[in-house]
């Protein structure tokens, strides 16, 4: 039996524009032209390009293609159905000495009368999950900011850590390279020597580890914004003005915020929040469907006929081989084992469970909002601590080589100097970067990261 329908037709439909709107979003190497990977990218830059080629973008995008589909495949529930069959079989009946052959065709077409509000509770429930499905992409791409600012900030910390930690390895050469020569002179003993030694190899191997950090970093950047391994192995940062500022003055811009107030804008904007909001409306439609089952349902269902064997042997009088017919029909469910009974339970079970997670949502972004908030002003204070060491290990540092030359100070003294300098200006990098992407922390807590 041979049954063509007019839903293969929705489907080829359905299946074009599935390549047209999704496969372009996941095919193309779709590059903002007005960036040039060859030149050092700024954060803006990096979080454009992630934007658009990041796979958690993506998918978030197909994501809500599937999610329209289904609200419009809801919406297509209040249109008839309608079929277009044929039939050709081999009949044993004999007819003037030789088999003969059978052919029909026929015209269907049904629709649902009255359902009791079946097709306008999934309608609305494939809206609702539309809903959620835009506001879980808005926390997708806030979420994917923070991780593209937090990658960048780790490039340039790794960058000048591995910069200062050269510097000192540099030093540590010298004072080698001194040492044996005090040791020639008579001036110093061979223990000094080793002890410059282990300083120096302790420097390079500082050294090493932020190497590796530098390239993991660098690694890890590209990734985030989608970029080809292959094609875009390596990629260079811009160098941050707000640091060399605060190298040079010691101050920086502090995001001036309220505990309270932080609280309230997350709870005002977080995505989270429509989102839950969006699928427990999501799940009463499902309770609401689930109800319904237990009422009837009147459809109609309209049939035409044509009996194609008797009429091309005839050809002509063709309303003597057609027929139609109209029908009606109500469907009442009486019993199932108690299936639609537990599905009501089922479902009544889950909205309970959705809605107490969206009471402790509110508790657990007010407590992510306190702690990031806290960590921030640790950050800032860090900050100003981490001035305060480097200016008093520099001046420290100057005295004691002072001294040394003179001959007043023994060579581990100034190691020990030296390599106090050189923690305190690590300190003060990661100090930085860490206030850096703690307030993007914040302001993804907020639900404000754009």
């Amino acid at each position: 039996m041979i049954r063509c329908t007019i839903r293969f037709f929705t489907f080829a439909f359905t299946l074009s524009l599935i390549h047209f709107i999704i496969y372009p979003a996941i095919s193309q190497d779709e590059m903002p032209p007005e960036i040039d990977l060859a030149q050092p990218l700024t954060l803006e830059q990096c979080i454009q390009l992630a934007l658009v080629n990041s796979t958690n973008i993506r998918n978030a995008r197909i994501d809500l293609v599937i999610a329209e589909l289904r609200v419009k495949n809801a919406r297509a529930r209040y249109y008839p159905d309608v079929f277009l069959n044929g039939r050709y079989s081999f009949s044993d009946d004999i007819d003037f000495g030789f088999e003969r052959e059978n052919y029909d065709a026929g015209l269907n077409a049904q629709y649902t009368l009255w359902d009791n509000g079946q097709r306008e509770a999934s309608f609305s429930q494939a809206k609702e999950s539309r809903n959620a499905t835009t506001s879980r992409n808005e926390q997708i791409k806030q979420n994917l900011i923070f991780q593209v600012t937090q990658a960048y900030y780790s490039i340039l910390e790794a960058q000048e850590l591995f910069k200062v930690s050269g510097e000192f390895l540099a030093r540590s050469q010298e004072n080698t390279a001194r040492t044996e020569a005090f040791v020639e002179a008579g001036i110093l003993i061979p223990a000094d020597v080793a002890t410059s030694q282990v300083r120096e190899a302790n420097d390079e191997l500082s050294q090493l580890n932020n190497q590796n950090a530098l390239e993991i970093s660098m690694a890890t950047l590209p990734r985030l914004m989608g970029l080809d391994p292959v094609r875009n192995p390596l990629i260079t940062v811009a160098e941050d003005a707000d640091y060399q500022r605060y190298r040079e003055t010691g101050n920086i811009e502090i995001l001036e915020i309220l505990i309270e107030e932080a609280i309230q804008r997350s709870l005002e904007n977080r995505p989270e929040f429509p989102e839950i909001q969006a699928r427990i409306k999501q799940l009463e439609w499902d309770l609401t469907l689930a109800k319904l089952n237990r009422w009837p349902r009147l459809n109609a269902r309209y049939d035409f006929d044509v009996n194609l064997d008797d009429y091309l042997r005839e050809r002509e009088n063709f309303e003597d081989f057609r027929s139609w017919s109209v029908t009606a029909t109500m469907d009442f469910p009486i019993f199932d084992g108690g299936v639609t009974k537990r599905r009501v339970q089922e479902a009544e079970l889950v909205l309970e469970q959705t809605r107490e997670d969206a009471s402790d949502l509110e508790r657990s972004v007010a407590l992510e909002v306190r702690q990031t908030y806290l960590n921030l002003r640790r950050a800032e204070r860090a900050m100003q601590i981490s001035v305060t060491q480097v200016r008093n290990a520099q001046l420290s540092l100057d005295v004691i080589r002072g001294r040394f030359e003179q001959e007043l100070a023994i060579l581990l003294e100034l190691l020990d100097a030296q390599t106090e300098f050189a923690q305190s200006l690590t300190n003060q990098v990661r100090a930085f970067y860490d206030y850096k992407i703690t307030q993007t922390a914040l302001l993804r807590a907020m639900g404000e990261l754009q």
